[in-house]
């Protein structure tokens, strides 16, 4: 467009529908009657930008820069479909070149269908479902939805623009006091994923990454990434891992002494358990329950000590399962944190709680090929998940986490390994 033709911002006058054109639209129903009646207010919007450009239609105007130049059939997205439709056309009054007509190309937009199907796809609806999905829209159009192919096609390029966003963002953003570590099991892979607690207790998915275990060199990919764009545990962090020895070898060999693990006291009772007969397993489990919410750090390690002799002779595999990493299953305890964020924050109940709804927009794939597939899903979904997540029970007292997190780490490391043992 020559830089000499201006386009001044459209009029702000009413848009009108003749109610007999309402009228009898309105058998097809509401929805029908709302596409027809935003396709002819689509008709008037671009014929007021036409106006703007070109002047009133028969009077003849010598200074104009602009004429009509007739029209042609193209197409623009209404939710997820292509609709064809009718566009007037202009050119510059000395006949060099077209004048794009703003309201049409906006409507040309291909990410609203992309979008549309995204959304669809990850609230269950599957691509052989979406040609029929709005009955409404064939009513109203005359044609068919998308075959199942352009609907695949357009969701594998959204969930790639979401992946691509979600392992491009910055963490530097916002001050993050936890951090929590858990794996999903997808098909045959396995995605290691992170979720973030920040300083207001609101809950983000940080990073994903697939491996085949959660095994060190997985979970250490997984840190690096995200220190990479931007999580410091400069002012102390609180990590929270489920019992696995990978992950609390691979966070103390990134973050060292900035860091306090948290190992998660369910996955901690779950282990013991799975080593006694079920004649022992209600009455262990209520001993491990009582202790864990014995608030005192002391007491509490004290009577799992106790309860770890009872069963040394009898069974010596819970036993030594309940003293492994015992110390770090009772950390939030030795910070001294109050009841309800003690209790959110001494398991990973909040991850696992990401994880359940990730397998929830996932159900109806019933077929992985390959691990890219797997990220491109579930970072799709990080996005929608986020939108519903509320802030964590006991929220209030994070900086009550804070103070004890910075005053951690300006000991030394025999001093901290003194308060945490």
């Amino acid at each position: 467009m020559s830089t000499s033709i201006k386009k001044k911002s459209l009029p702000e006058q009413p848009v009108t529908v003749p109610w007999v054109d309402i009228l009898q639209d309105a058998e097809d129903g509401l929805l029908a009657l709302s596409i027809r009646v935003g396709l002819q207010v689509l008709q008037q919007m671009m014929a007021a930008e036409v106006e703007q450009l070109a002047g009133p239609k028969g009077r003849h105007d010598p200074q104009r820069q602009a004429v009509r130049h007739g029209t042609e059939v193209g197409s623009v997205f209404l939710g997820d479909r292509k609709i064809s439709v009718p566009h007037p056309r202009v050119r510059a009054a000395d006949g060099s070149e077209e004048i794009p007509l703003d309201t049409y190309h906006q409507f040309q937009d291909p990410t609203l269908a992309t979008q549309a199907v995204l959304e669809r796809m990850l609230y269950g609806l599957a691509s052989r479902q979406q040609r029929h999905a709005d009955a409404a829209f064939e009513a109203a159009m005359e044609q068919p939805g998308p075959s199942k192919s352009t609907v695949s096609r357009r969701f594998i390029q959204a969930t790639q623009q979401a992946l691509d966003r979600f392992l491009q963002r910055r963490l530097d953003d916002r001050t993050w006091v936890v951090v929590m570590i858990d794996g999903l099991r997808v098909a045959d892979h396995l995605v290691v994923g992170a979720l973030g607690i920040d300083a207001d207790g609101h809950k983000r998915v940080l990073g994903l990454v697939e491996g085949a275990t959660e095994n060190h060199t997985v979970v250490m990919a997984l840190l690096q990434d995200l220190i990479t764009r931007g999580l410091t545990a400069a002012q102390g962090l609180l990590v929270v891992i489920d019992g696995a020895k990978a992950l609390a070898k691979a966070v103390h060999d990134v973050w060292g002494d900035q860091v306090l693990i948290q190992r998660c006291q369910i996955h901690k009772q779950r282990n013991v358990l799975d080593h006694l007969p079920k004649s022992a397993e209600n009455r262990v489990r209520q001993r491990l329950r009582k202790a864990y919410q014995e608030p005192d750090a002391d007491r509490a390690a004290q009577a799992l000590e106790a309860l770890a002799k009872e069963l040394e002779r009898d069974h010596p595999g819970a036993a030594g399962s309940l003293r492994e990493g015992l110390a770090e299953t009772l950390t939030v305890h030795r910070l001294g944190l109050p009841g309800l964020l003690r209790q959110t924050l001494a398991n990973t109940n909040a991850m696992e709680s990401i994880n359940s709804q990730f397998r929830t927009h996932a159900q109806n794939v019933k077929h992985w090929t390959n691990g890219q597939q797997v990220l491109r899903w579930l970072a799709s979904a990080s996005f929608f998940i986020e939108d519903t997540l509320t802030r964590i029970p006991g929220y209030r007292e994070i900086p009550v986490l804070q103070t004890a997190l910075k005053a951690t780490c300006s000991k030394t490391p025999e001093q901290k390994t003194e308060q945490i043992g």
